[in-house]
């Protein structure tokens, strides 16, 4: 896999145009891609207006299945193929970011902006729709029969070299993080750490959290490391998911600037505030489903966190103030058991999957992305169950 803002070359391949004059003298073509470089690649395609503009995204279908019409006269079939690992990049029209996926995304990473997949083509991408549309122009007004092609062999062949490029160049470059939706299964690299699901819309950041972030501390926990670390560092990778669903908040809902200044320059390291901005402000309970003595536990460690971080884990009067904890002694030096280290982490998640619920609530994900990919393990499911059957037989 590449590293960080690494050049991806073209998978490759040529795209040929077959041009023909029927005896009334109009003019036709064929289109045909041929491809046989060593990397995986994808192939799509979209319909553009003659001045290489796209309009709609090509259903290409199986073998033997006809493509969707044409929205418009005279769309030209444009044939687009992946870069060398498979995947495309897209920029989204709103914010300009750019990120990479699989072909046909819904909805930009970092903005939410919804937009029609044509629409969400990479710069390069854009330039080699322009130019293959300009070419074929040229080709049905030459008059002349047979094949012209565009070698992107030689814009693979280009990728990572001195000189001057092909004037259909296109490559794609990598991001700092790639994900696969938990929600529908769609591989993502993109800038950072946080984003949306390009295909359903899905924050990535329960994932992260959960699957990633508490699966690690817990096994710091199991080999040795202290449970006062892995308390605060806990409650701090916590106070960064929050923080990303409070910006979405900020930039989805319209508020006043108290409330816009309180979830964007403040931190979520006093739980009960969190609570109450959630609760109050959103309708989102964090605490859906969580015992009020497991809730008082919460707000202990979080506290704890500050001794941990900053007093070296001696306890301060500020720590005996804010958490009403009676049960230790200014100077006294606090530690964590192993077992409420990992009550916590449950916790949390607990917490962290009310917040990512209630918060798509607000923000509605795309279901159709989202039921195929259900589908399709559940028939991969069923295919499994057979064939086991089978072989006890």
């Amino acid at each position: 896999m590449a590293e960080e803002f690494a050049e991806i070359a073209h998978s490759g391949g040529r795209v040929t145009f077959n041009l023909s004059t029927t005896p009334e003298g109009r003019r036709t073509f064929g289109l045909r891609f041929e491809g046989s470089r060593p990397v995986p690649m994808v192939m799509t395609g979209v319909y553009a207006l003659p001045q290489g503009i796209p309009v709609a995204q090509i259903h290409m279908g199986g073998i033997g299945q006809a493509w969707n019409a044409a929205p418009f006269p005279d769309c030209l079939p444009v044939l687009i193929s992946s870069d060398s690992e498979g995947k495309f990049g897209h920029t989204c029209p709103a914010c300009g970011q750019y990120w990479r996926s699989g072909p046909w995304p819904n909805i930009c990473p970092y903005c939410r902006t919804e937009s029609p997949s044509h629409n969400l083509l990479s710069e390069a991408q854009m330039r080699y729709v322009e130019y293959y549309c300009a070419m074929l122009l040229d080709a049905l007004q030459s008059g002349k029969d047979g094949d012209f092609v565009i070698d992107m062999d030689i814009v693979a062949d280009a990728a990572g070299k001195e000189g001057e490029k092909p004037a259909f160049y296109v490559s794609e470059e990598s991001q700092q993080h790639k994900f696969t939706c938990a929600a529908c299964g769609e591989f993502n690299d993109i800038l950072g750490r946080y984003g949306f699901c390009s295909l359903c819309g899905t924050h990535n950041g329960l994932a992260d959290f959960r699957d990633g972030s508490i699966p690690h501390i817990r096994e710091r926990l199991n080999s040795g490391h202290t449970p006062e670390d892995c308390v605060r560092d806990a409650v701090s990778l916590f106070d960064g998911y929050v923080g990303q669903i409070s910006r979405h908040l900020v930039a989805g809902v319209p508020m006043v600037s108290y409330r816009r200044n309180r979830l964007t320059k403040q931190r979520f390291h006093d739980f009960s505030d969190m609570r109450t901005v959630f609760q109050d402000w959103f309708g989102i309970d964090p605490c859906r489903g969580v015992k009020p003595s497991d809730q008082k536990f919460i707000e202990r460690m979080f506290h704890r966190r500050h001794v941990y971080e900053h007093n070296g884990g001696e306890v301060d009067q500020k720590y005996i103030d804010d958490s009403g904890d009676t049960t230790v002694r200014v100077k006294q030096r606090i530690r964590e058991t192993q077992a409420d280290a990992h009550a916590l982490l449950g916790h949390l998640v607990r917490v962290a999957e009310n917040i990512h619920d209630g918060f798509h609530e607000l923000f509605p994900t795309l279901p159709k992305p989202i039921e195929a990919y259900r589908a399709k393990h559940e028939r991969m499911a069923k295919y499994d169950a057979e064939m086991a059957g089978r072989l006890k037989r």
